[in-house]
This record gives C-alpha cells, structure tokens and sequence, in this order.
C-alpha cells in the first residue's frame, strides 16, 4: 500500500467514521457506504494535503483508495508526512 492510500485509509477512519475493518484500498467507495458529499469533503482535503486539483467526481470515477491514491500520483502529489 503506498503512503498516500494509507493517508486515506486513515483519513476514512478519523474523519469519515468508517470502521477500520470496513476500510480495504481495493474496495469501492460504495462498500464503505460513502456518498457523493464525503467525496467532495475527501477531495478537498486531499487537495489541501497534497496540493493538487482533484474533483469529487475524479474520485467517485477512480472508485477505491488504491486507484484515488494513483489518480493524486498522477496528478503530481507527493508523498508527506500526516
């Protein structure tokens, strides 16, 4: 798991309330029983986290923590410390 999906793992428990044992990298968002308005507050945290443009809908495309955490890659993020 990179440092980014872990971040979000623990973003998804500590913010969102998800229990840790629901929060897989691999699983659709919809699993985790997240809708649309905690995609939009994940993005802009992760936007403020890692300083790079990233939509809700980006997110709700790329559907697991693992695939968000390529998409921030992509986009130029770098790994930091919480």
């Amino acid at each position: 798991m990179s440092a980014i999906a872990q971040r979000i793992a623990e973003i998804m428990v500590d913010k969102f309330e998800v229990p840790a044992q629901k929060v897989d990298v691999n699983a659709e968002f919809e699993t985790m029983e997240l809708d649309s308005l905690v995609l939009v507050e994940l993005a802009v945290m992760l936007q403020k986290q890692y300083g790079v443009a990233v939509d809700d809908w980006e997110i709700e495309e790329a559907k697991t923590i693992e695939n968000t955490a390529a998409l921030l890659l992509a986009k130029g993020a770098k790994p930091v410390a919480a």
